[in-house]
């Protein structure tokens, strides 16, 4: 049976960590050099050559490469930046863009450029296939934008060789096995670094907020008009802070917090999914349902138990594969971000607590999974690398020995017998990666850019409400807008909002913030 890991992408938008951060001018501008912090750090890059804002996209049809169903009037190209901002001269990297024409082109604002988040997920797809297409109102003014940052999905992917070390099932317990897991981790990132090649070491999100500000140019806006999800809201607070005098109007979805560091995120996604178990618990008792537990409590002590029994003696299955306590916590994880899975969730634990686990080898289909096809695979495969490529390099503070991790571990595990152990073992990558992190964990202030728009469900299981507050908080001018229910990007989202499209479109094309907190019941 295969034991489903937690999808990095869940943990993406809520591992935020911040970036080294380098204030300039525009694209073809003088290189700057101004104190762009409260410590009054002072750094410049040069100037980029004239040839990066001069180039033209040639637009053509969207191939598969990009998406087997474009959107009629989908259109794809290439834009150049440099490979290393401090070196523009040499060596270039091609990002992979994707556009559909507002549909009210006598009345155009310019583009909206739309990144998904990840980090890890490609943005040209997302535009070219229609899955985002923002607010109706949005969508009539704006040309909108998909690109694939750099080293990921069309814009030169990293990747690993075939024979890697696979990472651990079961988050080790004892310093033989954390030792293990820490060389298998640090020989795997090495040899997905040579794989890769330079761009490997250039995937950090100042790096992607630079590109951001090539493209905007290259498409000729003035400023740039901007909707990023989940890690992409913390791309978004990057640019602020690099080019704060050329912010147009920028939604922020799902919102990640720049002055949490990984640890801290870490344990907020441990408290978020404890959080999501109580829901569930409270739920099923509500429903009459008394098969775990007679109360949410007994619920949530009773499934403790069980991953503790799982951790001693792991359930088998026919094929041999085990169900461990880190199979249960992966599950469990999985299933809680979505009400609709919970019946079967539920079924399934209680077969498991009576020694059959065969409805968890059905879960998946049961859930209305289906098998990915070869593309949705080799994506997931460069996503799972992708993603400790940017978090790696964008964060300083995972723990850097096997007797530290284990330690961080335990700490976890005190917090959350289900969920703690598995979510601090998910560090690993960053705390073997072959590269010194450029990043810094700091709020950003955004001082001297345009009022943004942040937006967040009062549920979000990936990035909680609190963390759009905390950045409401920081940032010198914006607006939130809270919408209540459980998701993951409120805004154009496949379960619409009248009130959320309405008030984020407002924004977007007349430029009126709602109040600074407003509320969507629905």
């Amino acid at each position: 049976m295969p034991i489903p890991r937690q999808s990095k992408s869940l943990t993406a938008g809520v591992l935020a960590v911040a970036t080294f951060v380098v204030t300039v001018g525009g694209v073809g501008g003088a290189a700057a050099s101004q104190p762009d912090d409260a410590k009054g750090r002072n750094t410049s890059v040069p100037a980029l050559p004239a040839h990066f804002a001069q180039q033209k996209v040639r637009w053509t049809s969207c191939g598969v490469d990009v998406t087997p169903k474009a959107v009629p009037g989908a259109e794809c190209g290439w834009v150049k930046v440099p490979l290393d901002y401090a070196d523009p001269d040499g060596k270039t990297v091609e990002l992979r863009v994707s556009r559909v024409r507002a549909k009210d082109p006598s009345r155009r604002l310019g583009s909206l450029i739309f990144n998904p988040g990840g980090p890890g997920e490609g943005g040209a797809g997302f535009v070219a296939d229609g899955n985002w297409q923002a607010g109706e109102k949005a969508r009539a003014r704006y040309d909108l934008v998909g690109f694939d940052p750099r080293g990921i999905a069309g814009s030169g992917q990293i990747r690993c060789p075939d024979g890697a070390p696979e990472e651990p099932e079961n988050p080790p317990r004892t310093e033989a096995e954390a030792e293990k897991a820490f060389a298998d981790a640090t020989q795997r990132a090495r040899a997905c670094q040579r794989a890769s090649g330079a761009v490997f070491a250039h995937m950090d999100s100042v790096s992607v907020a630079r590109d951001l500000d090539v493209l905007r140019t290259v498409l000729g806006d003035a400023k740039l008009n901007y909707t990023g999800v989940s890690y992409g809201t913390f791309l978004g607070q990057q640019y602020m802070k690099l080019f704060p005098g050329k912010v147009g109007r920028m939604v922020l979805d799902g919102v990640v917090d720049p002055a949490a560091d990984m640890q801290q995120v870490a344990l907020l996604d441990v408290k978020v999914s404890e959080n999501a178990l109580r829901r569930y618990a409270r739920n099923l008792v509500a429903r009459g349902d008394d098969r775990l537990g007679d109360t949410a409590g007994e619920v949530v002590r009773r499934l403790a138990r069980f991953a503790k029994e799982l951790e001693r003696k792991p359930l088998q299955a026919v094929d041999g594969e085990e169900f461990t306590d880190a199979a249960l916590s992966g599950y469990l994880r999985t299933a809680l971000n979505d009400e609709e899975s919970w019946k079967q969730l539920t079924n399934a634990l209680v077969a498991a607590l009576d020694g059959d686990m065969s409805a968890f080898e059905h879960f998946e289909s049961d859930t209305g999974g289906e098998r990915p096809t070869p593309q949705e695979e080799q994506a997931e495969k460069n996503m799972s690398l992708s993603m400790p490529a940017v978090l790696c390099l964008d964060s300083p503070s995972a723990p850097k020995s096997p007797k530290e991790m284990l330690h961080t571990a335990d700490a976890f595990a005190e917090r959350s017998p289900l969920f703690g152990r598995s979510l601090a073992w998910q560090m690993i990558d960053c705390a073997t990666w072959p590269l010194t992190p450029t990043g810094v964990v700091e709020p950003i202030k955004g001082s001297g850019a345009a009022p943004v728009l942040l937006v967040s469900y009062t549920d979000d299981p990936r990035t909680p409400l609190t963390n759009a507050q905390a950045v409401h908080r920081q940032l010198d001018n914006s607006s939130l807008l809270v919408r209540k229910g459980q998701g993951h990007g409120a805004y154009a989202s496949e379960d619409p909002s009248t009130c959320t499209d309405r008030a984020v479109d407002t924004y977007l094309v007349g430029g009126k913030l709602p109040d600074k907190v407003a509320n969507c019941l629905s």
